[in-house]
């Protein structure tokens, strides 16, 4: 019988007494379904035995898996992306203003975002290196109701161009463009498991509000920037190898410490297919 153990009052809990893996039954897939929603992002160590495919199974447990147009994937998975920081790719990482350690949520960018990722660690640096996830439910609900109220009728725009960008190939950029058009989400999204209110705005891809000068725009996004990665709202999980982490990106907002200096880290993601915010 699997073991859930709660990290804080908002967000995050481990999981224990599990093999994660594609051969789970359908009452462990639902019981951790439901955790997941609870607690936002769940945590599972020792997973050493967890190949690139039966990564690739378990997230099909839960819906059908996303691939990823500007960040390279494993060869015999497409769906499993790899995250690799070292070295020799700072020069890379320096073209973008944006990355992995900005509070994100993975592809607000796309007209229907992700549902959840699973991130698993392949190699760690011996020191530094750790993620954290804010809760968004939290957030919102930490604000005051006539700002609550004032957010609810508002939309923003999401473009992957401000982050993903300036590491585009300039004549690659107009097909991306096209395929990947900004898109329009509301400030405030439901989380339609619970019907909670979840503020739905992030630094590296949300670009502006609608019907606002730019100004006003620029103003109350970097208030609520500010405001969505209070201590308050987080949990922070320090990797080691076989560790996997499984969030639900509908709610929360993550960050990669690049704490970790000239040392290698390498991890490899899934995302599940999500649906329209509203």
């Amino acid at each position: 019988m699997i073991d859930i153990q709660t990290l804080t009052s908002r967000i995050g809990a481990e999981v224990q007494n599990i093999k994660i893996g594609g051969d789970l039954d359908a009452a462990t897939v639902q019981e951790l379904r439901r955790a997941l929603v609870e607690h936002k992002v769940l945590f599972f160590r020792e997973q050493d035995h967890l190949t690139p495919a039966e990564h690739v199974a378990f997230g099909r447990l839960f819906g059908d898996l996303e691939t990823h147009p500007f960040i390279g994937a494993h060869p015999n998975h497409p769906e499993l992306i790899i995250l690799r920081r070292s070295p020799d790719m700072r020069a890379q990482r320096s073209r973008s203003p944006y990355g992995e350690n900005f509070w994100h949520s993975d592809v607000s960018w796309r007209a229907e975002p992700s549902f959840g990722s699973i991130l698993r660690a392949v190699e760690v640096p011996p020191m530094g290196g750790d993620t954290l996830w804010a809760d968004m439910e939290a957030a919102f609900a930490g604000l005051s109701s006539s700002i609550q109220e004032a957010l609810k009728s508002l939309r923003a725009v999401h473009d992957f161009d401000k982050s993903f960008g300036p590491t585009i190939a300039p004549e690659n950029k107009a097909a991306m463009a096209e395929k990947f058009p900004p898109v329009e989400h509301p400030l405030v999204r439901t989380n339609p498991d619970t019907g909670a209110s979840v503020l739905y705005v992030n630094e590296p891809f949300t670009s502006r509000i609608v019907g606002m000068e730019t100004r006003e725009s620029d103003a109350l996004l970097r208030m609520l920037f500010s405001h969505a990665s209070r201590p308050e709202y987080q949990c922070r999980f320090s990797w080691r190898p076989g560790s996997v982490a499984f969030w639900d990106n509908r709610s929360t907002q993550h960050y990669a410490c690049d704490d970790f200096g000239d040392e290698t880290r390498v991890m490899q993601r899934i995302t599940i297919a999500g649906d329209s915010p509203y």
